[in-house]
């Protein structure tokens, strides 16, 4: 298997008999799913990339009273002001630097190491770097870990594979893939067999919170997911490795509505066909990607 295939392979999504999700956040891009489980314990959000929108990061701490340390080094403040949110104007890295600093310092400089903690973080690229360089152990703190990662589809040479690849394993080690949802932002290339989401929203619970945990039969997207952009179609993950196939995406229409939704099934197989169709004219160069 490529390089570019053993990254997708660690992509595989989990879920458990009794989880239930939600959404925290805006109907748009800043909303995020999580596992709707144990969050009223959380004290404390590490936000890294608060940009110009910090809406879940209000609606978490106003539904389950926690706080929310907000880091970005690129703007003086948070778009919204609670009396919960401790910004700092500094960004996450590798290292301590002018602009930027670990999880690890910022944990221990507040004092946070031993409570109970979730970790939200987009910085654009950046959480690459970021996280591998961030102890299994530092990580392991957080119930939920909720990343945007960039660059699946098009920062695709051997050592930025390697990296991505080994960052999505540390997590692995000790969490679940819980949710997945692409950013409509961005595009999803056919690239040699694969469809690759340049941008995608990642989930993950610690495994010591979720337990008898099996592989997800969850069609993404989901009915908790909204398109980034609005004005775009959400995208649709109907390929490897988030699809659990067509069987179970037929069953799943058909649990939730019976079948007097026999026309959505009657799209799913055309739409599959037509998409398989699709992926090996672009392999073979009839048409571009």
């Amino acid at each position: 298997m490529s390089q570019l295939g053993n990254l997708l392979k660690e992509l595989k999504i989990f879920n458990s008999p009794k989880s239930e999700r939600i959404r925290i956040g805006p109907d748009n891009d800043g909303g995020y799913v999580l596992l709707n489980d144990g969050l009223e314990s959380i004290e404390v959000i590490y936000s890294y990339g608060v940009g110009d929108n910090s809406e879940f990061e209000a609606m978490f701490c106003e539904k389950y009273n926690a706080i929310a340390r907000l880091y970005d080094h690129t703007v003086d403040s948070p778009s919204l002001k609670k009396s919960f949110f401790y910004f700092k104007k500094e960004g996450v890295g590798q290292k301590k630097t002018k602009d930027l600093n670990t999880i690890e310092s910022h944990l221990t400089e507040n004092g946070d190491t031993g409570k109970r903690l979730l970790l939200k973080m987009d910085v654009e690229g950046g959480e690459w770097d970021a996280l591998i360089h961030t102890p299994s152990s530092v990580i392991g703190l957080f119930d939920q870990v909720v990343i945007e990662v960039h660059g699946l589809g098009t920062d695709l040479s051997e050592s930025w594979l390697d990296k991505k690849i080994k960052v999505i394993r540390k997590i692995n080690e000790l969490f679940y893939l819980y949710h997945v949802h692409a950013n409509n932002y961005t595009g999803v290339y056919h690239i040699n067999w694969y469809k690759v989401p340049d941008t995608l929203e990642l989930t993950f619970i610690n495994k010591k919170l979720f337990k008898n945990a099996e592989y997800s039969k969850v069609v993404f997207p989901t009915e908790f997911d909204r398109p980034n952009n609005k004005n775009k179609e959400d995208k649709k993950l109907y390929f490897f490795p988030f699809y659990p196939g067509v069987i179970q995406h037929v069953s799943d229409i058909v649990r939730r509505n019976g079948w007097k939704d026999w026309r959505d099934v009657i799209r799913i197989l055309h739409n599959r066909l037509r998409e398989d169709l699709r992926s090996i004219r672009t392999i073979i160069g009839l048409r571009r990607n």
